[in-house]
């Protein structure tokens, strides 16, 4: 297992991208997707949906990426979760999905190259409103770019460095999964709690700027003691939903 920040800097990419006859849940989402595009659509435009933008700030120069989160790394955010019934059911019935958000790329957007968080899941995107094809909107993993379908997943592993734009006049819309691989299945609270220890530190890195020069001795002592907080958390949030939306 690899995670960014605290395990090992010598990480072997796997591959950029898998296709839909190789995952085993993947015929649960493609089989609704006509229903989530109805939802979500419908949630687009309600009063309810309100993205924020990704709190890593120097990702984007026009804070055009943006986010709103139905379930985040195992823990549900009830009150949104509660208006979308088919996301609602495919989480339910697919227990390595740990997160659900629907993802917004602002027009004349482009999301800089970055490792993800973890090799440990697979993060597919839905294409919901897709408003271009390559060059002008399109994903890149490594050397290898494609573009989103509305209605199709694309699939990666978010360890791999990627990036995404969208040079359009219309905003992009996806909903995103993150779904722990087969082979990790049985470490997948595990999992959930390393990456939401690391993104609340970054968070801290966005507030404290200061603070992310530290010693690296002192993050890895911080995230020990985030991660015993979510540890402690975690029965009161799986009961009553999320505290802290940090995707």
């Amino acid at each position: 297992m690899w995670f960014a920040y605290f395990t090992s800097l010598t990480y072997k990419d796997e591959p950029n991208f898998f296709e839909m006859n190789q995952l085993s849940w993947v015929p649960d989402v493609i089989s609704k997707s006509n229903e989530i595009k109805i939802e979500v659509e419908d949630m687009l435009g309600s009063a309810e949906f309100s993205p924020k933008n990704y709190f890593i700030e120097g990702l984007t120069d026009n804070g055009g990426w943006k986010t709103f989160s139905l379930k985040t790394w195992g823990i549900d955010v009830k009150q949104a979760m509660a208006k979308m019934p088919v996301l609602a059911s495919l989480s339910k019935n697919n227990s390595n999905i740990v997160s659900i958000s629907i993802n917004v790329l602002e027009p004349g957007t482009e999301i800089k190259a970055h490792h993800g968080d973890s090799n440990t899941f697979y993060r597919s995107h839905l294409g919901v409103i897709i408003p271009g094809s390559l060059p002008e909107c399109g994903f890149k993993v490594n050397d290898e770019s494609r573009p989103w379908k509305e209605g199709e997943l694309l699939t990666f592993t978010d360890g791999n460095i990627h990036s995404a734009w969208n040079f359009s006049r219309s905003k992009r819309d996806v909903v995103v999964f993150d779904v722990i691989k087969d082979e990790y299945q049985s470490q997948r609270r595990y999992i959930c709690f390393r990456v939401r220890t690391f993104l609340l530190l970054q968070l801290l890195f966005e507030k404290y700027p200061k603070y992310k020069q530290a010693p690296k001795w002192i993050h890895t002592m911080t995230g020990f003691k985030i991660f015993c907080i979510l540890v402690c958390l975690y029965p009161y949030q799986k009961l009553f939903g999320v505290i802290k939306k940090h995707n």
